[in-house]
């Protein structure tokens, strides 16, 4: 089988989910979320831009994720059924 190189939801989910620290990299990584989208929204186009992104849309993601992680985001998990529960 050949292999490939993991996208990046893959190795942000690898990284989450297989540490030697359990759950404390997890909150490494939801920390720099915090930390990093706070600095770059506040910085100034000039200051962020790096050639081909633009320095407006590195501050809009920026404020977009820190809009996601100041929401409490829900998801439905399904009804458990009885036969799942034995």
């Amino acid at each position: 089988m050949a292999k490939r190189p993991m996208t990046n939801i893959e190795k942000v989910t690898h990284i989450m989910s297989y540490s030697n620290y359990g759950a404390l990299a997890q909150m490494f990584v939801m920390e720099a979320l915090h930390k990093w989208s706070g600095i770059v929204s506040k910085a100034s186009p000039k200051q962020i831009g790096i050639g081909f992104v633009s320095g407006e849309a590195w501050i809009g993601v920026a404020k977009e994720i820190q809009k996601g992680l100041n929401t409490e985001m829900t998801i439905e998990d399904r009804e458990l059924d009885e036969e799942d529960l034995v």
